[in-house]
Formats: C-alpha cells, structure tokens, sequence
C-alpha cells in the first residue's frame, strides 16, 4: 500500500475547507401584549416556554452552560438584552444569541438575534441543519410565549403535548 500523496491544489482546498467562514445571522420578532417585565419574566424560565414537541429544553450543566443539543452555551450579561448566550462548543461554531425587549404601542416587543459565524463543515450544518431546526424552535418558542401572555401558562402545556416531526440536530 502506498502512502496518501497530495498536490497542492488538493491541499489548498483541504486547508480552505477548514479556514471557511460564513457569516451567521437570524432575527425572529414578536409583539406581544404584555409589558417587558411580563415578557423578561417568561424568556427567564426556558422550561417553561420551550416548545418541548419539538426538541428538549436546552439543559443547564452549572457555571451559566447550557447544553442544547450539539452545542453548549455559556449565558453571559449583554447590554440591552434580557438573555444573552455564547457558543461556546462546538469550535466550528462562533456566535452569540440574545433576547431583547422593546416598549412599543400595544406592548413589548421581544426580538431573538443570532450574530456570528460557522467555520469549516459547520458552514453547510448550520445551513442545512441547525438554521431550519432553530427557525422551527423559535417561532414555536413565541407562540408560547404568545399563549402564555393571552391565555396563561396552561396553553403553552396544551401546545407542548402536540408532536412535531424531526427533532433537534444533532
């Protein structure tokens, strides 16, 4: 058996599928008629609004480290924001995601913001993966908070015990 042999071409494009960036960004906006402590109040219990038809609560691991799915948050105080985290793991994913709340006519505005960057394959698992799969959760994740606002905490039960195809990447 003879060893693996490489050109440069195939070592540049091996060494560029490791050095790819692209730029991570998603925004999901609710208003809901509620005041911002109202809404600061539910965004602070994810047990409680997280739509658990779809995929498990990211679980709390201590130290501010969250474990959702393939990844771990670090949660982390950000100016403006309600809730902050860093991705912390996996290293081909650099981002960070917050909540925010904004007084406006009728109530509160709560906007979810990922800002960041997948680097190497994680380009193409955010893309296909975790992208479609957080789109599905965070919208779910508003009409629960949505439900509890309108109806009280026993809508978001009623929601979670509907079940959903697919489940969290993983």
């Amino acid at each position: 058996m003879q060893g693996l042999s490489w050109s440069s071409r195939d070592l540049a494009f091996a060494v560029n599928l490791r050095t790819k960036r692209m730029k991570m960004g998603n925004r999901h906006e609710r208003v809901l008629a509620a005041t911002p402590d109202q809404v600061a109040a539910l965004v602070a219990d994810f047990e409680g609004i997280w739509p658990t038809q779809i995929g498990p609560a990211p679980r709390p691991q201590g130290d501010r480290l969250f474990k959702a799915g393939m990844m771990v948050w670090e949660e982390f105080d950000r100016p403006g924001a309600v809730r902050a985290f860093r991705v912390i793991s996996p290293e081909g994913l650099r981002a960070e995601h917050w909540f925010e709340l904004e007084g406006v006519d009728g109530g509160t505005l709560l906007r979810h913001t990922i800002d960041g960057e997948a680097v190497g394959t994680y380009e193409a698992i955010w893309r296909e993966r975790i992208e479609p799969y957080h789109d599905l959760v965070l919208e779910a994740l508003l009409d629960n908070i949505e439900a509890a606002v309108a109806g009280g905490i026993e809508e978001i039960a009623a929601l979670a015990r509907v079940p959903v195809e697919g489940g969290p990447p993983q």
